[in-house]
């Protein structure tokens, strides 16, 4: 848990649905609270765009317009397109895509038509914005067709992605899901959702992602999940001969993360690359090494043991996330943030800073299962992940939040995820947004 906006669990049912705004300068005109868009905006910046936004949230997008008079090619783009929004899919997100206008003063005019044809089969357009009222420029709807776009019930449209038909299909499987190969092609979808809901609950799915094949990895991220809510019994009905029934489906969808999830032996697709022999507590004397020179002073080994345990309960399993919280951790000690005290021990046991640590009035001020608990498997990854990532860490950030608004509920600040966004280089890195706030 984070701070005095200390960070509720994740899966925490939202009070209402965020909804973001990304794009070009199509998107930049439909306005909205969080609108994240920017003027001449090629994909690419866009899919950065598409990196903020938090999890669950609604997203209206429009792109491809700006590559188009770049010189790219109407497939290349369109399936820049599908990244983007598979990306958003696998946060859980409702994504409605908003098709820019042909026009008739565009740069590359003439790739203008194939690019918008191309888009419109690799994904499902919500809104076609050809045939509006251009401006004198050739290029932009006169305003008033963008108004109203973002706050239309986003039920009188269809998502990008086809979320809902693909909870639908996963909920409906008659025969269930079985390990492959083969792949069914009539099953990707639903194994796309499986997987997904496995990475919210900590189990990696592996270097491969969510990408619809119900492999070897994710058969280990299954068992692993089995293994933790007590459904690794060859003779539960849910689970029997590695296929998952509707109900089994259920059950996992319904789940919430435990504190430290049996490790899948997958390298997560969202570390930086593995750890390798690095990932093994024997390497702790090289770790604090590490550590010391960042901090520029030496350290006890209680100290030692006291950042990686805090790293590990404050972190998700990703490896750039836990040496961030580590590099905050010890940026605060080196500048003695606040006064807390300028050591380790200090900076941890600070009223309501790191309540992974000093607990909190719910659970009688004990400190987190993953702090007191922390496996010799978990302690290698951090001390690996602080062997090789931590000196590229920004040495000014100073705090840490959720960067998920689900994980705010009463009693806490919200706003404090938006201040610390909007901080100097304030960075997202994994579930988590970085910065000097």
């Amino acid at each position: 848990m984070r701070y005095t906006d200390f960070k509720i669990v994740e899966t925490k049912l939202r009070e209402a649905v965020q909804v973001y705004v990304i794009g070009d300068s199509h998107a930049k005109a439909m306005g909205g609270t969080n609108n994240l868009a920017a003027n001449g905006a090629r994909l690419s910046a866009i899919a950065t765009q598409a990196n903020r936004v938090p999890q669950g949230s609604d997203v209206y997008m429009t792109g491809g317009h700006n590559d188009v008079a770049g010189g790219a090619q109407p497939q290349a783009i369109a399936s820049q397109v599908k990244q983007i929004i598979d990306s958003l899919l696998a946060k859980d997100c409702e994504v409605f895509y908003v098709l820019f206008p042909e026009g008739s003063s565009n740069t590359n005019q003439e790739q203008m038509g194939p690019t918008r044809q191309a888009i419109t089969t690799a994904v499902t357009v919500s809104q076609d914005l050809n045939g509006c009222s251009m401006q004198p420029d050739g290029i932009h709807c006169q305003m008033s067709s963008y108004t109203g776009i973002v706050n239309a019930n986003a039920g009188n449209s269809k998502p990008a992605g086809d979320k809902q038909d693909r909870d639908n299909n996963m909920a409906n499987m008659e025969g269930g899901l079985e390990a492959g190969p083969p792949y069914p092609q009539d099953q990707v979808e639903a194994v796309k959702q499986l997987q997904t809901e496995l990475q919210r609950l900590g189990y990696s799915v592996g270097s491969t992602g969510i990408d619809g094949k119900y492999g070897p990895r994710t058969s280990r991220a299954v068992k692993a999940y089995q293994t933790d809510f007590g459904q690794a019994s060859p003779t539960n009905a849910n689970f029997a001969g590695g296929a998952i029934t509707a109900d089994g489906i259920k059950a996992l969808k319904a789940a919430k993360p435990v504190d430290d999830p049996t490790p899948t032996g997958n390298n997560n697709r969202y570390s930086s690359e593995p750890l390798g022999d690095l990932a093994d507590i024997a390497n702790l004397d090289q770790a604090k090494e590490v550590v010391e020179e960042f901090l520029g002073t030496t350290i006890t080994d209680n100290d030692m043991n006291m950042l990686v345990r805090a790293t590990a309960s404050e972190a998700s399993r990703h490896n750039q996330e836990r040496a961030a919280v580590a590099a905050v951790i010890l940026n605060r000690v080196r500048l003695n943030h606040n006064n807390y005290g300028a050591s380790i021990p200090a900076q941890l046991n600070a009223t309501n800073q790191f309540q992974a640590v000093t607990g909190t009035r719910a659970n009688g001020r004990q400190a987190s299962d993953g702090y007191r608990n922390m496996t010799n498997r978990t302690a290698g990854e951090v001390i690996g992940t602080i062997i090789q990532n931590l000196s590229g860490q920004n040495k000014t950030w100073r705090n840490f939040t959720s960067n998920i608004p689900s994980a705010y509920g009463p009693g806490t600040d919200i706003g404090f995820m938006y201040t610390m966004r909007n901080s100097p280089n304030a960075r997202v890195i994994g579930q988590t947004v970085f910065g000097t706030a």
